[in-house]
């Protein structure tokens, strides 16, 4: 990777250096905020895309999962121009979805004041049943929801489906949604298998999008305790990520808020997990920026040239902002 020449960009080597003493500091902190806290940008270059993203957020409507989507809300309207999308990154519903959830707990809970967009989800662990939550048909239940009410901002079209924004015909970043559910009792072998096919077509297929970014629920890579680092996803897109030029990674399902950078890999790997659900304590590894004090989301700002990645708390503070080109230099910027 070519070395920045502007003494202000750093190379990824360097941006995990300085994110790692970050993340000690979190851990010397006992969870308390460990960086100063930064007013959210929300003027940017002219253009681009406005998009957001939050994991871990279906509770039954309580405290928290409130407080994240009125801030939210409240960031989105300040935004120099309209959002273009959510990127909901699973545990959409904790516990039985009953005749009510979806209105309760996504039409009026994310309301259109602010988030008048589309919400493209993929499956977490608690979207399927019986396992986690006792209850069969929870994901097939999303889905049929979004076939069923084309109208409504809830977008599930598969398991496993390609997403262009803005457009096919003019894209300016393509996503790969998937599931990463390879536990048993979730994805069947066959579903496995016509999944790595889908995604190695994908990652094949001529793009005119200068972005190409993977979403899943689960991590490849977690300093979140209890979970760490997922052994199944890396023998089955590990080596995909590294001969590919992904440039980000997003999941959710530890409720943390991270972005590491790891050696022999291209892409920034974010988790916002965050989202509503009772924070995770961490493991030692300590490999990047991580946060377990705070709840809150992703706001990412998109142009052909630059990413800009902000870490929100629901109290509306930036606790890290990193910006990125697509042959992948950082900046640091909170």
């Amino acid at each position: 990777m070519p070395r920045p020449t502007d003494a202000a960009k750093i190379t990824r080597r360097e941006a995990l250096r300085r994110t790692v003493l970050f993340s000690t500091a979190a851990l010397a902190t006992s969870g308390r905020s460990f960086l100063r806290a930064a007013p959210v940008e929300t003027k940017f270059d002219s253009g681009g895309l406005h998009l957001l993203a939050l994991g871990d957020y279906g509770t039954h409507g309580d405290a928290r999962q409130i407080s994240v989507a009125r801030a939210m809300s409240k960031f989105a309207k300040s935004l120099d121009q309209p959002l273009t999308a959510v990127l909901a990154l699973g545990d959409n519903f904790y516990k039985p979805i009953t005749p009510n959830r979806f209105q309760d707990h996504f039409e009026d809970m994310y309301s259109k004041d602010g988030l008048d967009c589309p919400f493209y989800a993929c499956a977490g662990n608690h979207d399927y049943g019986p396992k986690y939550d006792p209850q069969e048909g929870k994901l097939q239940m999303q889905l049929d929801y979004a076939k069923n009410n084309p109208d409504s901002r809830w977008k599930f079209p598969a398991k496993w489906y390609t997403l262009e924004l803005p457009s096919a015909d003019k894209p300016l970043v393509k996503m790969i949604v998937l599931d990463g559910n390879f536990w048993e009792g979730a994805l069947t072998p066959q579903e496995k298998i016509a999944q790595r096919r889908f995604f190695e077509a994908e990652l094949k297929k001529k793009s005119d999008a200068p972005w190409l970014w993977v979403v899943n629920h689960f991590p490849i890579f977690s300093d979140g305790h209890g979970h760490g680092d997922n052994a199944a996803l890396l023998r089955e897109w590990g080596k995909l990520l590294q001969d590919y030029p992904v440039s980000l990674c997003l999941a959710g399902h530890d409720h943390i808020m991270q972005h590491v950078q790891v050696d022999d890999y291209h892409p920034s790997f974010i988790v916002s997990g965050a989202g509503g659900a009772a924070l995770y304590k961490l493991n030692d590894k300590c490999r990047g920026y991580t946060n377990n004090s705070s709840l809150g989301f992703n706001h990412i700002h998109v142009t052909p040239e630059k990413l800009n990645v902000q870490f929100i708390t629901s109290d509306g503070d930036c606790i890290h902002h990193f910006q990125r080109t697509p042959k992948g230099e950082l900046t640091v910027k909170v």
